[in-house]
């Protein structure tokens, strides 16, 4: 059984918490984070609303995280198999050349 705290009771009560009438401290991804918080961008954009945002950064060639769902991962797995013995991958011989490198260009 769930049970809440009642600051009216004092005590637990029995049941699911009631639902606020408003969540405090949750921003909610809206026209209102925009309306509440304008700011501006690094050019002195004024950004008031989703509207100006996409806007702002469709002129700026900018984007945001969520265009990159699941290439972290992806790239992730890529070097992971890139550094696989199986795969080619030979620790010693990058190891001999880096030593070289190293050699070659501080003397």
């Amino acid at each position: 059984m769930k049970y809440h705290w009642s600051e009216e009771h004092g005590k637990l009560m029995p049941g699911p918490s009631p639902r606020r009438r408003e969540a405090r401290g949750l921003m909610v991804f809206n026209d209102r984070l925009y309306s509440d918080n304008p700011f501006r961008g690094h050019d002195g954009t004024l950004i008031h609303s989703r509207k100006s945002h996409r806007e702002y950064m469709r002129r700026h060639n900018l984007t945001t995280t969520d265009d990159f769902q699941g290439v972290y991962e992806k790239r992730a797995a890529e070097r992971a198999a890139l550094h696989t013995p199986g795969a080619g991958y030979d620790r010693e011989a990058r190891l001999e050349a880096v030593k070289q490198a190293v050699e070659k260009h501080c003397g």
